[in-house]
This record gives C-alpha cells, sequence and structure tokens, in this order.
C-alpha cells in the first residue's frame, strides 16, 4: 500500500480535478462528513468552505490532501465500509480525526484508489492542525491498514538500496543525453518516471518501489536532472509502479513460485549480472579517466617545454631587427616615408590645437616676408657692394 499526502491551498482546483474523468475509468463520491453518495455540487461547495476558512489564520494551506493505493489486486478486496475505515485511520495518525471530511474513489485502468480531503483549521480551538512529521504519519498509518485489512506488508527498506544508487550513476555519467540514460536504466531493471512536488523525477525498481531520482544519483543535482530530462516523455509513478510489479508478478509466475514473492534464481541472476555488469563498466570508466588524465599531462609537458624553448631562441636583437625590415620592405614597396609615431603625431596636433587664428596668421605672414626677403638666383651683389674704399 502507499500513502502520500501534503497540505495544500487553492480548493476551486482541487475539487474540479477530483471530478475529472481524463484517465480515470469511475469516479464517485464515497462521503462527506459521513452522508454517503452526496451530489457533485455538494462536493464543490463542502471543500471550498473547508479550504476558505483558511482566512481566518495566516496560513495559506487549508486543507490537507492525501492519496490511498493499496497494491495491485487488494485494492479489489475493498468495499465502503473498509475506505471510511481507512480513512478514520489515516485522521486519527494525521491529528485530523475531528475534522470535516470527503472521500472520493477513482478507478484506473482496473485499479481503484482513495482520494480523501480534511479541513485543517480547528473551529473550537481556532488554529490550524499541524501538518508537521506528517510523512511519518502516513507511515503508521499505512502499517495499520496493512494488518487490519490483512494485505501484505509493504518492505520498510530496500536492501539493495547501495546497489541501486551505484548502478544509476554509473549508468548517468556513462550516458550523455535523456533517451539514453532512460534506456540504459530500463534495461537494468528500472523504470523512469514522472514525480510530483519536491521530487519531478521518480525512479522505480524491479519490485515495484519508488524512489527520488535525484538522490540516487551520487554528485548530482536537480537542475542536471531537469536540464538532461527536459525532452523526455516520461509515465506517470503509478504507471511505472503497475508495470514493474506486472513485469514481477509474471517473473515470478514463469520461475515457479506460485507467486509468494520470493526471490528466485531468474531474479537472483539478473542482479549477478547487473553486479557484473556495473563492475565492468566502473572499471572501464576508471581506466578511461586515468589514460586521459596522464595523455592530457604529457600533452601539457609537451606543449610547456616547446613553448619554453621558443621563448629562449626568440632574443631581443632579432625582434628588432625583424621590425626594422618590415618597415624598410614597406617603404621600398609603397615609396612613403616611414609613419611617424604616435607620440609625434600627438605633439604636431596639440601645438596645433593650442594656436589660435590670429597667432595662425601672424605666422603665416612672417614665413611670406621670410621668402621675400631671400636673394634671387640670378642676384650675385650683396647688400654692402658700392661701399668698399680703394
Amino acid at each position: 500500500m502507499v500513502i502520500r499526502g501534503n497540505s495544500r491551498s487553492n480548493p476551486k482546483q482541487l475539487s474540479q480535478y477530483l471530478l475529472t474523468q481524463k484517465d480515470n475509468e469511475a469516479i464517485r463520491i464515497l462521503d462527506i462528513d459521513g452522508e454517503r453518495n452526496p451530489t457533485i455540487e455538494e462536493l464543490h461547495q463542502s471543500i471550498y468552505l473547508m479550504g476558505v476558512s483558511a482566512e481566518l489564520t495566516k496560513s495559506e494551506k487549508g486543507l490537507y490532501h492525501a492519496q490511498i493505493n493499496p497494491a495491485i489486486g487488494e485494492d479489489a478486496l475493498m468495499n465502503d465500509e473498509q475506505w471510511l475505515q481507512a480513512g478514520d485511520i489515516l485522521a486519527k495518525q494525521l491529528g485530523l480525526e475531528n475534522q470535516r471530511r470527503a472521500i472520493v474513489l477513482h478507478t484506473k485502468k482496473g485499479r481503484t484508489h482513495a482520494h480523501v480531503v480534511w479541513e485543517r483549521y480547528d473551529h473550537d480551538k481556532q488554529r490550524m492542525v499541524s501538518d508537521s512529521f506528517s510523512r511519518l504519519a502516513q507511515d503508521r498509518a499505512r502499517k495499520e491498514m496493512e494488518v487490519t485489512f490483512g494485505q501484505a506488508p509493504t518492505p520498510h527498506r530496500n536492501k539493495h538500496r547501495p546497489e541501486l544508487k551505484a548502478s544509476l550513476s554509473a549508468l548517468w555519467h556513462q550516458t550523455g543525453t535523456g533517451a539514453q540514460f532512460v534506456k540504459a536504466a530500463r534495461q537494468n531493471g528500472y523504470i523512469i518516471s514522472e514525480g510530483s512536488g519536491r521530487s519531478p523525477f521518480m525512479v522505480v525498481d524491479e519490485n515495484g518501489r519508488s524512489y527520488d531520482l535525484t538522490r540516487q544519483l551520487q554528485g548530482v543535482k536537480l537542475k542536471d536532472v531537469r536540464q538532461r530530462l527536459r525532452s523526455e516523455t516520461l509515465m506517470g509513478e503509478k504507471d511505472a509502479i503497475t508495470l514493474a510489479r506486472k513485469n514481477s508478478k509474471g517473473n515470478q509466475e514463469r520461475s515457479g513460485d506460485g507467486g509468494t514473492g520470493k526471490q528466485q534464481s531468474t531474479t537472483k541472476s539478473k542482479r549477478n549480472t547487473m553486479q557484473e555488469d556495473f563492475a565492468t563498466n566502473q572499471e572501464d570508466m576508471a581506466a578511461n579517466d586515468s589514460n586521459k588524465g596522464q595523455s592530457a599531462k604529457e600533452q601539457f609537458k609537451a606543449n610547456r617545454a616547446y613553448m619554453g624553448a621558443n621563448k629562449q631562441d626568440k632574443k631581443p636583437e632579432q625582434a628588432a631587427n625583424i621590425q626594422d625590415q618590415f618597415a624598410a620592405n614597406k617603404q621600398q614597396a609603397t615609396g612613403q616615408q616611414p609613419d611617424k609615431s604616435l607620440k609625434e603625431k600627438f605633439a604636431e596636433n596639440k601645438s596645433d590645437t593650442n594656436k589660435t587664428d590670429q597667432q595662425k596668421d601672424k605666422d603665416k605672414r612672417r614665413e611670406e616676408f621670410k621668402k621675400r626677403m631671400q636673394p634671387k638666383p640670378d642676384q650675385t651683389h650683396t647688400r654692402d657692394k658700392g661701399m668698399d674704399i680703394d
């Protein structure tokens, strides 16, 4: 049996969700505050009134919504009274036994599960019922229901959890795309599926147990998982659990264990194969990493030595000669004088800029006067001619 639940707001959306047909084959409103088989209008009104009471406090989550999902085949053995009793057991563990409640049954792909909605506001104490440690309360309720209804106990701990983490982490680092990772996981007996809330991605093992995918990937963050699986279409968590359990049951029947759920030689050999493949892959990854590291290190040393040799060979005199040769070749090819340096150009522009128009005119007249005072080429006498005394 699987029980999931949390506090939430938006009663209008929740009531619409509970009555949405979509993939459900049948929907039945079982109970509202002790009234059997109420109408749709009564469900909408009741859930709205349960949620609106949150306005009396600072909290925005006035509802607690839970799902009670028995194992395959066990749901068909539960009658209406047992569904109501299951709601009472969960309410007691959550501290919601005296609160208003609504129960809706959904049948999907031949399986029936229950949605239970409680009002969190306690009108007598005028405060919200605490939802702290609700996951532990759900686990206690699950155990009590399995004993009360004679259902098979759900394994509390997966003995092969370390193997699951190591195998999925290796597959993640060996693949580069989401499609490759999903396919590799499926080939190794794992189904990658959609989750919800803080666990948007789940992984379901061969026995139908689901886990948060990100927590099984060592050294990988949720944003990395979102980035790689953003284009992949994944089946829902419940569908993945159903498929895994169906496959597991078929393997058990073929192995001749009578459906007792014990691991037979087929499952053991498959697990051994997975362990051997993982060990081989891990060795290959380590060898590749060492080769890559050694190759990169040697390449770095070679490049460094080459750069050092070139640096020593290039002397300042050679660099200066190369620059002079380049300038000479440019002058010979274009017939232009060497370009003035930036410093010389800047000094000329600065002197021209600082001069006023009046000073420029004065300089111009001075240059013209100097030209007029210079003797002509055919004129040989001087100013002192005729003044000599014999």
